[in-house]
């Protein structure tokens, strides 16, 4: 939202209107409910991840336990003329293990998705806070606000000697007080509130980096997904090359 700099005196009460309106927009952009929704997003996190870090291991033991048995025992199987037997058997074992490497693959592409899109609701927070924070510099409001007072300053002890912005133009700019403090609470609150959005900014920063620091470990499991995928695949392979084997050597019986 673009926010008019306020600097000319009759200005200052609508200045003050729109500083209304951000301190309600500041107020509603990082609410105790959105804080308590991003706890509720880690824990969420954290319980998928752990889930998903189990569902791995045992879908790693299975196939260690696939490949174990196939390697080990297909030569057996061949001179005991138990091939075919035992290849239906692991064809068994891995119509079981199928279904969940698809969706371990799903789970983990699902918890990536999960928080990049809670760094997006974040990212659209920020967004919204960016503009009050950086509209102006914080010195700049301060060298504005010590110019009016300097002002305030020479108008109440009629002096005529102050800076040439508060000297006798401005004695003659203003006839009353009300302005001019309204000038100034209105730059007070307005650099309140670009402090204050300052600081949400920041704080909005570190929890999109504690997000972003969990994409590292869903990656890992990624890692540890693929060797998986391709032991099952090989022992796919082998099966089928040795069920090829069979049919054209030792035809089934009718």
């Amino acid at each position: 939202m673009d926010t008019p700099v306020i600097e000319a005196d009759d200005g200052a009460s609508g200045g003050l209107s729109y500083v209304l309106r951000e301190e309600a927009q500041l107020a509603q952009v990082w609410t105790a409910q959105n804080r308590t929704e991003y706890g509720q997003s880690l824990r969420e996190i954290a319980d998928r991840f752990q889930a998903t870090r189990q569902h791995l291991d045992s879908v790693r033991a299975q196939i260690d336990t696939l490949w174990e048995r196939f390697t080990i025992l297909t030569l057996e199987r061949i001179l005991s003329g138990q091939l075919r037997e035992f290849l239906d058997e692991i064809d068994g074992d891995m119509q079981n293990i199928r279904p969940q490497l698809t969706d371990m693959d799903c789970v983990i592409d699902r918890l990536r998705a999960y928080i990049q899109e809670r760094r997006g609701w974040l990212g659209g927070k920020t967004a919204i806070l960016e503009p009050l924070a950086h509209r102006t510099s914080t010195q700049n409001y301060l060298a504005l606000m010590m110019g009016r007072v300097e002002g305030l300053e020479a108008y109440l002890l009629g002096r005529k000697d102050g800076p040439p912005e508060t000297s006798e133009s401005h004695h003659r700019r203003h006839t009353t007080l009300p302005n001019d403090l309204l000038y100034l609470r209105v730059r007070l609150l307005t650099t309140r509130i670009a402090i204050t959005a300052s600081n949400r900014c920041k704080q909005l920063s570190d929890l999109d980096a504690e997000l972003a620091a969990l994409l590292p470990d869903v990656e890992r499991l990624k890692t540890e997904f693929a060797p998986l995928i391709t032991r099952f695949e090989a022992v796919s392979e082998l099966s089928r090359y040795w069920s090829a084997y069979l049919d054209i050597t030792v035809p089934k019986h009718d």
